[in-house]
């Protein structure tokens, strides 16, 4: 064969196996193609509203950052072991975080809180930070509004906690049994004019002790409540002795006029109130009294109500 015959020969053998190489590369090719503006078409930006902001906090190792939340925590996740953090032991809504290293790095941290608030924090490493103890809450340490009535934010503890539905459905259960006669508390009450305030009912749920009062103002005249706060006082107090009290927080309050929840009107003229205020556990020794006072702005019906030891322990329901 000659040597023009011999090559001929051969890119003719040669030829479908190119064709079928140079296909496969085409198919090849185009699959990266038709892969690719596929991933394309997956990819959305995202918008700003998208996307949540970090709030900076910067942590120390000899010291302890404590951040305070407005709902107890349900969920905590830290971006790596360069912090700890940890809910403070016996409290719902407080979390703690310091470094576990010396020097310079930047993590994350998230928290969720049981009513649905989600936080974002950007944490960086600083041995003198300015700021140790934040509050993501507003009202912490303030003491009830009663302008409104609206309760504000405070430490949750774990032995009393629980979701303000419970707690409404408590107080409004304290509003029924007080008007069962045998399960009213009767003999504690105070009388300015034509307005009345009575102790109806004391109930135990727990960790909790709930006081349920009532308000009558037959007077043509509106009391405008300033506040309501209770106290721990010695029965007997004498002049030129050094008295006792300790002032005991509520951490939930609920009104009702006429059956009606959420009223903001205290103490108009002619209404008759409800109030329950959930309070943490304590006892109460039998030289003692606890106190409420009852104090309107800018006027002088001040009135007060005796919680003697046996009414304490003996009359209380448990719900």
């Amino acid at each position: 064969m000659k040597n023009f015959e011999y090559v001929f020969y051969c890119f003719a053998l040669a030829l479908p196996f190119m064709g079928k190489t140079q296909g496969l590369n085409v198919i090849k090719k185009d699959s990266n193609t038709l892969m690719a503006t596929s991933r394309q078409k997956k990819l959305l930006e995202f918008k700003e509203n998208n996307t949540k902001g970090s709030y900076p906090v910067s942590v120390a190792f000899y010291k302890t950052t404590h951040i305070v939340f407005d709902s107890p925590i349900k969920y905590f996740d830290a971006g790596s072991d360069r912090i700890i953090c940890d809910k403070v032991e016996g409290v719902e809504n407080v979390i703690k975080v310091k470094a576990t290293q010396m020097g310079v790095f930047e993590t994350n941290l998230t928290v969720i809180t049981f009513n649905g608030s989600y936080y974002s924090f950007l944490i960086s490493y600083n041995e003198n930070p300015n700021k140790l103890n934040i509050n993501m809450c507003k009202g912490l340490n303030e003491s009830f509004d009663y302008s409104n009535f609206k309760q504000p934010e405070k430490i949750i503890f774990s032995d009393s906690y629980y979701t303000e539905t419970e707690m409404i459905t408590f107080a409004k259960k304290m509003i029924d049994l007080s008007k069962i006669k045998k399960n009213r508390i009767n003999h504690i009450m105070d009388k300015m004019g034509k307005v009345t305030f009575q102790l109806t009912n004391i109930g135990v749920k727990e960790g909790n002790i709930i006081f349920c009062l009532t308000m009558k103002n037959t007077s043509p005249l509106d009391y405008n409540l300033e506040y309501m706060k209770f106290y721990l006082r010695d029965k007997t107090r004498r002049e030129k002795e050094v008295s006792q009290e300790l002032e005991i927080k509520p951490n939930f309050a609920y009104v009702e006029r006429n059956g009606l929840s959420n009223e903001t009107k205290l103490g108009v003229a002619g209404g008759e109130f409800s109030f329950v205020f959930m309070i943490p556990k304590f006892s109460m020794a039998a030289d003692k009294n606890l106190e409420i006072d009852i104090v309107e702005k800018e006027g002088s019906r001040t009135l007060n109500l005796k919680v003697d030891y046996e009414t304490f322990y003996y009359q209380m329901t448990r719900l």
